[in-house]
């Protein structure tokens, strides 16, 4: 790394302050303090100072230093452009990090800042707003939405396992009309993915096995299991990646997925949401990412 170089580039630091277990101010002092050491010329805001009178063309790279939640706000205003993402993984899962094999270490992931390796990611985009992971209904979201924040900030990604557990004890089923492509289907289901990124529990396992953030497609999960005991079995398949063999399991991919009747309990990249008329579309390669 040649630190010469540092002031070529320009940075937009974005601290997503409610992400994962919280920034300490020596934490947020410490990553400030290696971009001035170093003579970067760079500017810092507070997540909630994203707007658009930002000139972000001003920036070679637009940082996100926090959690999943935190890339999902940078994304609406940097997709489709040359602008760079750079991630710096402080959040409770930074699933979209792990996709991407960014490390948890604040130095490791500050180092890939500055080697010009970038690649260009899918984005999904569900009316007007972009994910990078997944869009969640029913279960899944019931998971996501209702894990105590105290728990996150205390055990980490651990909650969401913990959550599940008590979540798979009280299945409920709504039904669904869902277009994948041009093939219409109605299901009573108790949880829809719409995955761009699949991993979870970092990169232990995949919810859609052959999905890529740079396949150029969307992936469609959708579990049927009826009671506690038949999602067991669907979990532990999952574990092994053997559950798109599960007959109570429809997974496909598509360029484009309508969803009918939609469950109110829903989540976009681990932040509550609600489209009530869902039609989520692929954007191929419209981001760019810093990367190892």
């Amino acid at each position: 790394m040649n630190l010469s170089d540092y002031d070529k580039k320009t940075f937009l630091l974005v601290f997503g302050n409610n992400a994962g277990k919280g920034f300490s101010k020596p934490k947020r002092e410490n990553i400030i303090g290696y971009f001035t050491r170093n003579n970067c010329v760079f500017d810092a805001i507070d997540i909630d100072e994203l707007n658009n009178n930002i000139v972000f063309q001003d920036y070679d790279t637009v940082v996100a230093i926090g959690g999943d939640g935190t890339v999902l706000k940078i994304i609406p205003y940097i997709v489709n452009t040359n602008i760079k993402l750079g991630i710096i993984p402080s959040g409770t899962a930074n699933l979209f990090a792990a996709s991407l094999f960014i490390p948890s270490c604040v130095e490791k992931a500050i180092k890939i800042l500055f080697n010009d390796h970038s690649t260009n990611v899918d984005i999904g985009k569900a009316g007007n707003d972009y994910f990078a992971l997944r869009v969640g209904i029913g279960f899944d979201a019931e998971v996501i939405n209702n894990t105590r924040r105290c728990w996150k900030k205390n055990i980490g990604y651990l909650a969401y396992f913990i959550q599940g557990v008590i979540s798979s004890f009280h299945l409920s089923h709504k039904s669904y009309r869902i277009t994948i492509d041009d093939n219409t289907i109605e299901v009573n289901a108790n949880s829809i993915i719409i995955a761009n990124a699949g991993n979870m529990f970092k990169n232990l396992f995949k919810i859609v096995p052959a999905g890529a953030v740079d396949d150029g497609k969307l992936d469609i999960l959708i579990v049927l299991a009826r009671n506690f005991w038949e999602f067991v079995v669907f979990f532990l398949q999952l574990l092994r990646g053997k559950h798109i063999l599960n007959p109570q399991v429809i997974y496909s991919q598509a360029q484009n997925i309508k969803i009918e009747k939609i469950n109110k309990n829903m989540h976009m990249d681990g932040e509550p949401y609600f489209n009530a008329n869902l039609d989520v579309t692929v954007l191929p390669k419209a981001l760019k990412v810093m990367i190892p």
